[in-house]
């Protein structure tokens, strides 16, 4: 299956991102709808053999001969922690306490493992984040660090993947992605319900004015100075840098609305080879990631004593606007109908 070669960036400043960012990002990949063996991995994926989904793309089931690695390549504020919580609650997934690795994001990220820098091995992934549990076949360890998907890490992930010796395990990923206007006002919210820097102090006027801010920066074709507020939400840059190189099955794409169907969760579970739970068990999972996460977001609110950010009407068509023709080549090279 040929890559779709229809979008174009238009911004000059994205072909310098290596030179800008030298280090960073992971781990990610796609696939086509047909048979298609792999010798190096084990792996055979099985076509479009799931149910028809319009809310997520890509991706495949497969079977496995090979232990996986699960990672997530993004979105900040799209639920990726969601995920990672669900998928901790399947018995053949094993995960670090940490849910974010950063291990293969360059030596000034990696905060969550024993030593910065990428592996030379599995080896010593598995030693330095793991504590050396090593996961067999049919096993999936996961690194759901939401960053490795965003433009200012895309271009590291060759370099970091070809350290490793690929044929020792699988790498699956998942792309998880929501409204971007929302996605953006929901990041900038969560700067003032961590109490981040002044941010805990700012009205929802002020938080206005800073996104308001970080959109004028980027429609200056700035990709620095804090725009990652806006770029985040731009994902068919970063996808479409990767897809030029990769195959496009081992990515499942997701729509953040849809984390609570049964059927969103059955396809997940086959993307990453894990025997699928019952439809009850399933609901059980996802309702008490749920419930979990509404308590989680009651205490830091009542701690940071603050309240949920809500974006003024005029700050939100604005970034509906910037975000459209980005949405427009996201549906195109997904080859699926509109999310939102």
């Amino acid at each position: 299956l040929k890559l779709r070669k229809t979008f174009q960036p238009t911004f000059h400043s994205y072909k310098s991102m290596a030179l800008i960012y030298p280090l960073g990002f992971f781990l990610l990949a796609s696939g086509c709808n047909s048979i298609n063996m792999m010798p190096s991995s084990g792996l055979v994926h099985q076509g479009n053999m799931m149910e028809t989904d319009s809310h997520s793309a890509l991706g495949s089931q497969f079977l496995l001969n090979s232990p996986v690695i699960a990672t997530s390549f993004g979105y900040q504020k799209c639920g990726t922690t969601f995920i990672s919580d669900v998928l901790r609650l399947h018995p053949r997934v094993i995960g670090n306490a940490a849910k974010e690795l950063h291990y293969l994001a360059g030596p000034e990220a990696s905060v969550e493992c024993k030593k910065p820098g990428p592996p030379s091995n599995f080896s010593e992934f598995f030693e330095d984040c793991f504590g050396g549990q090593r996961p067999r076949t049919g096993q999936v360890a996961l690194d759901f660090t939401p960053t490795y998907g965003t433009i200012q890490f895309v271009t590291a992930l060759d370099s970091n993947l070809k350290l490793l010796n690929q044929s020792e395990a699988v790498f699956r990923y998942i792309a998880v992605l929501r409204e971007p206007a929302a996605r953006a006002v929901s990041a900038v919210g969560m700067k003032r319900k961590n109490n981040e820097g002044d941010y805990g102090n700012k009205t929802d006027a002020e938080l206005d004015e800073v996104l308001f801010t970080k959109l004028r920066i980027r429609e200056n074709h700035d990709v620095g100075s804090g725009s990652r507020f806006i770029t985040d939400g731009e994902y068919a840059i970063p996808l479409q840098m990767w897809l030029e190189s990769h195959p496009r099955d081992s990515m499942l794409v997701l729509n953040n609305e849809k984390l609570s169907r049964v059927q969103t969760w059955k396809r997940i579970f086959r993307h990453l080879g894990l025997p699928v739970p019952s439809n009850g068990r399933i609901r059980e999972m996802i309702e008490g990631v749920n419930e979990a996460y509404r308590l989680k977001q009651i205490e830091k609110y009542e701690q940071s004593q603050t309240q949920p950010y809500k974006a003024s009407d005029w700050l939100m068509e604005m970034l509906r606007r910037h975000y459209e023709p980005y949405n427009q080549q996201l549906w195109k090279l997904l080859g699926s109908p509109q999310w939102w």
